[in-house]
């Protein structure tokens, strides 16, 4: 290379790598460090080698936090794959005029957009177990008398419901693009063969966004796992009633920041754990994934 392009890189690419470097990089091996500390964040550090980790794995609420979010991940999973394809469907195959499409688009697309402490706080009011909230008022048109504290009772339905209806606008959006560049031709020879609409999502439509499906599953999956923290802070940011709403994230944020004692190291190796197994798990349903789609 010349030194013209060694310039240009370094003015360019080098930057991006020393400010990613700096800020993602650092952060990690600096972790991984104080996760071998007992720490409490201004006393005197003190080298424990693996006891952080040996008493995050015997953590039994630890591994009900990760059963806790693998749950609320699987609804998530069910919900806005399910939903992300119907709506992409039905917005590209059917009939619709212009301003229809982009009225939908724009409704499913402001989740996205909204804080998830606004988001917490509206559904709070449909969930609300006096007669004020909206669920158990429907209720009260089939039962009298429904009085269900409903964040408290079903914790990670409730997340998880509320969770998938954030999620469902962005991936609907790159799914839509994605059947865009599906050629037209396809579907006009199925339909000549006497395809129907079920026929041709199943044999054009699915393989063809197959991709975009597992980029949608894997990226769901590792946004939950250790992400599920905001809403579950809205909702219950103690943990719930015997930790039933406990989560990885909130987890490690109590141990390192809101805890009595406040234990830097130990969050440190708990967040470690947490990063492994989501790599873990999100590289093994990446892989079953292309799988299933060598196979289609």
């Amino acid at each position: 290379m010349t030194l013209s392009k060694w310039i240009f890189f370094a003015a360019t690419c080098g930057v991006v790598f020393a400010l990613y470097f700096m800020f993602c990089v650092v952060p990690i091996l600096q972790s991984v460090k104080m996760s071998f500390y007992k720490w409490g964040g201004y006393k005197t550090k003190t080298y424990i080698q693996w006891k952080n980790y040996a008493d995050v794995l015997k953590d039994r609420v630890f591994w009900k936090a990760l059963k806790n979010d693998l749950i609320i991940t699987l609804i998530k999973e069910i919900l806005i794959c399910s939903l992300t394809v119907l709506f992409a469907v039905t917005l590209t195959r059917f009939r619709m005029k212009t301003p229809e499409v982009v009225l939908y688009k724009f409704v499913f697309y402001i989740p996205n957009v909204i804080s998830t402490i606004i988001i917490g706080s509206l559904w709070g009011f449909v969930f609300m177990p006096s007669g004020m909230g909206l669920m158990n008022s429907i209720c009260s048109i089939f039962k009298s008398g429904v009085d269900v504290d409903w964040v408290t009772k079903y914790p990670l339905g409730v997340i998880g419901f509320v969770a998938s209806w954030c999620g469902v606008g962005l991936f609907m959006l790159t799914m839509i693009a994605s059947i865009h560049q599906i050629p037209g031709e396809l579907y006009e020879a199925a339909k000549i063969d006497g395809a129907g609409e079920m026929t041709q999502l199943k044999y054009i439509t699915m393989p063809a966004v197959w991709l975009q499906v597992t980029f949608m599953v894997v990226s769901i999956l590792y946004q939950s796992l250790g992400g599920n923290f905001g809403l579950v802070n809205v909702f219950a940011p103690n943990g719930g009633l015997d930790n039933n709403a406990m989560v990885m994230g909130l987890y490690v944020y109590r141990y390192g920041y809101s805890g009595k004692p406040i234990a830097i190291g130990y969050s440190y190796a708990a967040a470690l754990v947490m990063l492994v197994i989501t790599c873990v798990i999100s590289l093994s349903v990446k892989y079953a994934m292309n799988k299933v789609g060598e196979s289609l």
